[in-house]
This record gives C-alpha cells, structure tokens and sequence, in this order.
C-alpha cells in the first residue's frame, strides 16, 4: 500500500476530497475483486481471500480517515457545546425559577376560575329548582309562561351581577399543565404497565448465554458462517 493519504481536508474552504491514489487502489481493489466468480477450491479460496483483504484495506483506510477528518470538528463543536452551556447555566436556572413562580401563580388562577364557575352554577341550579318549583303550582297557561318569562330574567340578571374571573395571561404567555415524574420502580412500570417502557436486547449478552449452551426464551438463533480477513499495519489516512 502507498503511504500517501486516502483523504485530503481542506479547512479554509470546508472541503473533504479523495486523492487520486485513494481512488487508484479502490479501482484496483474491485478489479482484483471480479476476477472472484466462484470459491469451489483451495486455491480459489485463496484468490477469493486476497481480494477480500484488499477490499478490507481500502474500506479500513477510509474508515480511519472519516474518523480522523472528523476528529478535530467534533472536538471544536464539542467546546461550542460546553461554552454554551455554560453560557446559559445562570439563565436556565433563572428561568426555571421564575417559570416555577408563574405556574404557582397561574394555578391558583385556574383554581379561582374553577371555583367561580362552581358559585355560578350553584346559582343557576338553585334558580333552576326555584323555577320548577314556580312551574309545578302553575294552573294556566298564561302562568306557565310567566314563570318561564321571570325565572329566565333572574337567571339573566344573576349571571350579570356575578363577577367573572378573568384569566391573567399577558400576550406571548403559554400555559400548561405537565408531569414531572420519577421513576420509583422500573420493574413495576415494566409489568404493570409494558407500553410505557422500550426493552432493548443485549445481544453480546444473549450470545455469550448461546455459546454457553443455553437456551433463551423469546428468541430465534440461528448460527451463521462469516468470513473476514485480519489487516496488518496501515498507512497514513489523512492529510490537512
């Protein structure tokens, strides 16, 4: 293998670019890689296996070089990220507290504004059970009507005369109502109720239990056959 880089960074203009050596051995990997039509014997095992670690080297290379390329731009915006954060920590916590006073405040609110439609409508009903009342001594028509004339206008009237209680939301303000939770017993959560919870396999876990001959519940294993090939020392990847 050449000891030129696979890939070229270019910082001032943000450009990645493959050297044309890169792209020299990626022709030659897949050339050498379709001469393999069939694998029926030893020899073309052997042929099969050097194409396979040529195409492994190559695929090593520019993984090694995507890893390095990337390196020192995750490395800065991982510094973006701190400096921000600490940037904000103040303002966080500020707003915390003071989101915390506000909602205290509006649920008080919401608590008057419930209550006031609770004397609202105890007003009406005993309106209503005085008006049925009235109704049923009724002897007339004419009564009949006049009682649903009356009580109608109390009812009007009382709804006028009660003070409404008006939300204190400024323009731009949104409220809601939320959960903050903790979980006390994730074994319980997962039993009593699984659709709350995402159980994720541990697949060297289940493995290392197959090797060992154990049988798993709630699984299909099936054993496969693959084949890779071992890359010794590798060149340089990367070049800025």
């Amino acid at each position: 293998m050449s000891d030129n880089a696979l890939i070229i960074r270019d910082d001032a203009s943000r450009a990645i670019a493959f050297t044309a050596e890169a792209n020299r051995m990626k022709v030659s990997a897949l050339e050498v890689s379709a001469l393999v039509g069939r694998v029926t014997n030893a020899d073309e095992n052997a042929d099969a296996v050097a194409a396979q670690m040529e195409l492994q080297q190559i695929r090593s290379l520019t993984e090694k070089a995507r890893v390095a390329a990337k390196a020192p731009v995750l490395e800065y915006g991982k510094h973006i990220d701190a400096a921000a954060k600490k940037f904000l920590t103040e303002l966080d916590e500020e707003n915390l507290r003071v989101s915390r006073l506000i909602g205290d405040f509006q649920a008080l609110e919401a608590a008057k504004l419930r209550a006031a439609e609770r004397l609202r409508q105890e007003e009406l009903n005993k309106i209503e059970r005085e008006k049925q009342e009235a109704l049923s001594k009724a002897t007339t028509h004419e009564s009949l009507e006049a009682v649903h004339a009356h009580f109608n206008e109390v009812a009007a009237q009382s709804s006028a005369a009660m003070p409404v209680a008006a939300s204190a939301r400024v323009e731009g303000q949104v409220v809601k109502t939320d959960w903050e939770i903790t979980v006390t017993n994730p074994y319980d959560l997962a039993k009593f109720h699984p659709a709350c919870v995402e159980i994720k396999p541990r697949l060297t876990e289940i493995k290392q239990l197959l090797n060992d001959g154990i049988t798993i519940k709630g699984i299909t294993a099936v054993k496969t056959t693959k084949a890779s090939v071992r890359l010794g020392a590798t060149p340089k990847a990367i070049s800025v």
